[in-house]
């Protein structure tokens, strides 16, 4: 579970783009995660969508260096697992449903009385941690989140940050400061 939580936060990717991760879109070497993917609910029933959410737009490729040992872990957590079944999932949600992820953080969070959270809050959470570290590049946001339409970026995010803003001023002023010095 905390395997899947960490890639959550660390790539802004939605549950169902986790889920239907297999082993070809994680390169161990190049420290890469390929979204392509997306397991969605069609009435009652979950059903592998060969592109993402929004289609071919939002398929992309994350690095991770900082995320590649926690998959690294992962793999071989998942190994040990896979060694026991009989049929050998493709797919990392087959090891661990959506439905049933969502009902383990809800439960998690009642037994520790935590405010309630979802799977899809831990995609605000990569954006705001994006805006935080002074990324203030929407479409390098947009890519790394998979989302075309930059509006609902700015609309739902760019509000949020005000350390961001505070960073952007800081950079406005000092770019100001030392271009007036070279004119004076």
């Amino acid at each position: 579970m905390s395997s899947l939580l960490h890639l959550l936060v660390a790539t802004g990717a939605r549950i169902g783009e986790i889920c239907e991760l297999t082993l070809n879109d994680i390169d161990l070497d190049a420290n890469t995660l390929n979204i392509d993917k997306t397991l969605f609910r069609v009435s009652e029933v979950y059903v592998v969508k060969p592109t993402t959410k929004i289609g071919k737009s939002g398929e992309r490729v994350i690095v991770l260096d900082f995320t590649i040992e926690r998959l690294k872990e992962w793999n071989r957590i998942r190994s040990e697992w896979v060694m026991k079944m009989k049929e050998r999932p493709k797919f990392l949600g087959e090891l661990v449903k959506m439905p049933n992820y969502a009902d383990m953080l809800r439960t998690l969070c009642r037994r520790h009385e935590l405010m309630h959270v979802t799977p899809h809050m831990f995609r605000h959470t990569h954006e705001a941690i994006l805006l935080e570290s002074g990324i203030a590049d929407i479409n390098y946001i947009g890519e790394r989140l998979g989302d075309t339409d930059k509006t609902i970026l700015l609309n739902t995010y760019g509000h949020m940050s005000k350390r961001s803003e505070q960073l952007s001023n800081e950079k406005v002023n000092h770019f100001m400061s030392a271009w007036l010095e070279k004119i004076e």
